[in-house]
């Protein structure tokens, strides 16, 4: 029998999974990383590289590769601070998410709701989880 543990593994998988195809099937130009990339960024309203990298609980040198490519691509501006750089979505990088956003957005919450729970109270339960497991 599967652990709890193992069965939110697959499912999250699973997840990432249809987000990529319905992501490539609207002709968003993002893929479901690239998509949650520039999410992140949105919402930190302008990060550094590293708070990125720790956000998205990826390496400084993998977030650096995905904020070039995403730059190089008009969807992120790098931006000089005094103490080093920020990020930003640029109005392409905006359009796009938004587009994205749309295509995904709801999806997963109808679905919890078709199975007969609470999408806010699943939301909460996974938020407290995250919020407690060691990052280490």
């Amino acid at each position: 029998m599967p652990s709890l543990a193992h069965q939110l593994h697959v499912l999250v998988a699973r997840m990432d999974r249809r987000a990529e195809a319905l992501l490539a099937e609207a002709g968003t130009g993002l893929t479901y990383r690239r998509f949650l990339t520039l999410l992140q960024v949105s919402e930190l309203d302008g990060p550094s590289q590293r708070a990125l990298a720790e956000r998205n609980g990826s390496s400084e040198a993998a977030t650096s590769r995905m904020v070039a490519g995403l730059a190089a691509d008009g969807l992120l501006e790098v931006r000089p601070n005094g103490r080093g750089r920020t990020l930003h979505v640029t109005a392409e990088g905006g359009r796009r998410l938004a587009v994205a956003d749309d295509v995904l957005g709801g999806r997963f919450d109808a679905l919890v709701r078709d199975r007969g729970h609470d999408p806010a109270a699943l939301l909460a339960l996974v938020t407290d989880l995250s919020d407690h497991v060691p990052e280490d």
